[in-house]
């Protein structure tokens, strides 16, 4: 009987923490925000209606405990969707994708439940919002960050889905079609040991782009290296030569209040 309880208990504790987690362990302070938003990736706006953001803590901790999730549904996605966004000191912290029509939601857990949209539909009237975004390339994570910090300073600047930066840069090789290397991943073969003696494994990537240059010259097979600088600098093939190093440039997107 014990271990019973134990397991109901357990399936219970999952499902409520299922549903919950965007908001239960929220801990709200001044830079605490709830928007809802049509997707930027929607060009026309679908759900441009149903935007609003909640800026005020005691409206927000209304709207917690006022917003529920029905029973869990099989996992889906519509396209377009509305997002239902967590901001705090700037970051997105959670994030559920509502589907309008089919009134369930996805929370960021993975999980999809029941969702009833007329909880949130008359919130632009109170709380209207509208946005916009900027793609801002850099070349270093010290240009993001200075970027970044000189956008907090704006009182429309909400958050950004910021650039990753895994790799310094690139650079290529150019490897003549031969019976030695009849094909790109009898290069990448021989290349990789050589890579590693320098960095490891997951600190470069290695592979062949369909580009114009591959397509029109099918006696050589350009491979292009992602990693560092001094990987570029250390890294000796013979006969071989290591070319166009280029820093990598990262995408940052930038979301304001309008």
């Amino acid at each position: 009987m014990t271990k019973k309880i134990i397991v109901v208990l357990i399936i219970l504790s999952n499902y409520c923490f299922g549903q919950k987690t965007l908001f239960d362990t929220l801990k709200i302070d001044n830079t605490t925000r709830i928007i809802g938003r049509y997707s930027q990736f929607d060009k026309n706006k679908t759900y441009e209606k149903f935007n609003f953001i909640i800026e005020d803590q005691n409206q927000i901790e209304k709207f917690i405990k006022t917003v529920e999730l029905g029973e869990e549904v099989p996992n889906s996605m519509e396209d377009p969707n509305f997002k239902l966004t967590v901001i705090k000191n700037y970051k997105e912290i959670g994030t559920w994708t509502i589907n309008p029509t089919q009134k369930s939601a996805m929370t960021h857990d993975g999980h999809t439940y029941k969702f009833d949209l007329n909880q949130i539909s008359d919130l632009n009237k109170a709380f209207p919002f509208d946005y916009k975004f900027n793609k801002v390339k850099f070349s270093s994570p010290e240009e993001y960050r200075t970027f970044l910090s000189e956008q907090k300073k704006s009182p429309n600047y909400l958050f950004n889905y910021s650039p990753q930066f895994k790799y310094e840069g690139n650079f290529e090789m150019e490897f003549k079609k031969s019976s030695e290397f009849p094909h790109p991943k009898a290069i990448s073969e021989y290349l990789s040991p050589l890579i590693e003696k320098h960095v490891k494994k997951g600190d470069y990537s290695l592979g062949y782009i369909l580009d114009e240059k591959n397509m029109n010259n099918t006696d050589q097979y350009t491979m292009t290296i992602q990693g560092s600088k001094e990987l570029f600098e250390k890294l000796k093939v013979k006969n071989i030569k290591n070319k166009n190093w280029k820093f990598t440039e990262e995408i940052g997107i930038f979301f304001y209040k309008k």
